[in-house]
């Protein structure tokens, strides 16, 4: 089994969640801990002092006494500020931090109960990815990035409330979300919006507007963005968050104070509490874009741009097996075409897709004349001297070698995927049966001629699968019919279903639904029939018939399913064209690999050629 990214499971699960936890826990109460960052009446405060909105502590002047009242403004007191006992508030946010500072009763006890509530979180956000997420969120890669990328927008909003004296509400953690929508899903993105508000709201004691504020911002941000191609399309989704976010802190407020003087508020300049809702907003769109590509790189994600660089034909990669398996990056290519249409039809990250396509059968490159695709037409295959097991290590092989040479190339290891997935565990059912027609007589197994990767785990990973077979067998239809194309594609799926191979990807029925029709459409146009050119014309007459230009060939009699010569590409014996009669499925090989006549690009190499076609 080939090395493969490592998926986290319930035990990474939950250790994660105990040092991020610990990590948030130290962020919420550190400066607690430091007796020098105390403040004193009568000397400049050494952060900034913030009293939330909510229950507020206050000390009777005549006996010293403290009481709790509830009052709806917030304190705040800018850092260097030289303590006064006569200023009110900086008598409120004295009591209000030699409360928090008071360790009895109780520092310890708070302490730890922070911890528990962030340690709740966390559990709830490691099961959400492990159960119930897209499997790419379910890797180790992934669930790490996250909780670092959280840990930096905790640490920055932590650095906002301490050293500045602008209103809490230029938090810009709503940029996590969005990232997370961009690579991913956006009910991921809601989740982890939910967890990151939680706790930013928790480093000001639960304010509930705050979190409200944070909540509204962090949801609008993800629901306005619509489209990952754009950049732009950022800077929009947080400004419109920005304005959701302030008309939810307008509306909060009349809710619990009556009333909301807008005149008044927006005086105050950068002290205003709804220009920073829209401001935090503008910053979290900005965040965005800037850190778009670092931030997917920590999740193990591949940036657009770096995808984009990959599908340049002068890559050396691509111009090395242009070079040394023609045969094969032809067909790479016109797989690329329709796995991206397929991806984009169900909503899949076609231009991964189509990459992954363009890479997947680099391991051909080592040994491409085992493929019948690289042969020269009357080129003896080498396959008619080797046994049946050497001759299916050397088709296996170019799964081991393409991803060997991938990440050699250090080519992103999402694109890698693809190489040792596309082929899943199907067995090479062409070889296996010509041994146990020999009589089997080394006593192999089925493990022997099995691939040594795994099944798709991706949506994309899937659909290049389908494509490999679906692409091939595509050249057996005529005339090119939608219905046609329809059918093939169809038992091209079941055979996959039957066999298991798309148990992990997380394709719905609904998904293959919309890729039958897309694809059978694609086929339509890329076949599509051009009208004679007058020397063709002239040479019908002549009763010559030339190679047409054309990109369909019809064969003059059906192609039936050779005794023992000719061979599928994966090695599974060639069947019947899908077009030539209705109950060919029923007349197909029991265990086949692929349905309908797909001839998958893994095709050894033999003698035995197709018959001559005509137009």
């Amino acid at each position: 089994m080939l090395r493969t990214r490592i998926r986290a499971g319930p035990l990474a699960g939950f250790v994660l969640s105990v040092l991020f936890a610990a990590l948030f826990a130290v962020l919420c109460v550190g400066e607690l801990l430091i007796p020098s960052l105390a403040p004193e009446m009568g000397e400049p405060a050494p952060l900034t002092l913030r009293v939330p909105y909510g229950p507020r502590i206050v000390r009777d002047t005549h006996d010293g006494s403290f009481t709790l009242s509830y009052e709806h403004a917030r304190v705040i007191v800018p850092r260097g500020t030289v303590l006064s006992e006569h200023n009110e508030d900086h008598d409120a946010a004295m009591a209000y931090e030699t409360v928090r500072r008071m360790r009895q009763p109780g520092l310890g006890a708070r302490v730890a109960s922070t911890y528990v509530i962030y340690l709740i979180v966390c559990l709830m956000l490691t099961v959400y990815l492990r159960r119930f997420g897209q499997n790419r969120v379910r890797l180790l890669r992934t669930q790490v990035g996250m909780f670092v990328l959280m840990t930096g927008s905790l640490i920055v909003a932590k650095l906002l409330l301490l050293f500045t004296a602008l209103p809490e509400f230029w938090m810009p953690v709503a940029a996590l979300p969005l990232w997370v929508a961009i690579a991913f899903d956006r009910r991921t993105a809601f989740l982890v919006e939910v967890g990151v508000a939680f706790i930013a709201a928790s480093l000001l004691r639960f304010d509930v507007v705050l979190l409200s504020v944070l909540l509204v911002r962090g949801i609008a941000a993800t629901m306005f963005f619509f489209k990952r191609k754009g950049s732009r399309q950022l800077l929009v989704a947080g400004s419109l968050a920005g304005l959701a976010g302030a008309i939810g802190f307008v509306a909060l407020t009349v809710l619990f104070e009556g009333g909301f003087d807008l005149v008044a508020d927006l005086k105050r300049w950068l002290g205003s509490n709804v220009l920073a809702c829209i401001g935090g907003g503008l910053i979290v769109g900005v965040l965005g874009r800037g850190l778009r590509e670092p931030a997917e790189r920590a999740m193990g994600h591949v940036p657009r741009d770096k995808l984009l660089d990959l599908t340049d034909l002068e890559q050396p990669l691509l111009k090395k097996m242009a070079a040394e398996a023609p045969g094969s990056w032809e067909h790479a290519r016109a797989m690329a075409n329709l796995a991206e249409a397929s991806a984009a039809a169900i909503g899949a990250d076609a231009l991964l897709t189509r990459v992954g396509a363009y890479y997947h059968d680099l391991g051909k490159t080592v040994q491409p004349k085992y493929f019948i695709e690289n042969l020269a037409p009357g080129e003896r295959s080498p396959h008619e001297d080797l046994e049946p097991e050497v001759s299916a290590d050397a088709i296996m092989a170019h799964v081991v070698m393409g991803t060997k040479i991938l990440r050699e190339g250090n080519i992103p290891e999402p694109v890698v995927e693809f190489a040792y997935t596309h082929h899943g565990t199907q067995v090479v059912e062409y070889f296996w049966h010509k041994c146990v027609e020999q009589g089997n007589p080394k006593d192999l197994t089925q493990e022997h001629f099995r691939y040594p990767g795994m099944k798709p785990q991706t949506k994309e990973t899937a659909i290049l699968m389908l494509v490999d077979s679906i692409e091939a067998a595509s050249r057996t239809i005529w005339p090119p019919e939608h219905k046609k194309f329809e059918e093939m594609i169809q038992r091209v799926m079941f055979s996959k279903l039957a066999s298991g191979q798309l148990d992990q990807s997380g394709l719905t029925i609904e998904d293959l639904r919309i890729m039958t029709t897309r694809m059978a459409s694609t086929l339509v146009n890329m076949y599509h029939g051009r009208i004679k050119y007058p020397w063709q014309r002239e040479a019908d007459r002549a009763g010559h018939t030339p190679a047409p230009p054309t990109a369909t060939p019809r064969p003059t009699t059906p192609t039936p399913v050779p005794p023992s010569g000719a061979v599928g590409r994966d090695g599974s014996a060639a069947p019947p064209p899908a077009s030539t009669a209705r109950g060919a499925a029923a007349a197909a090989p029991a265990g086949r690999d692929d349905a309908g006549g797909a001839t998958k690009d893994e095709r050894p190499a033999e003698s035995v050629r197709t018959p001559k076609k005509t137009h």
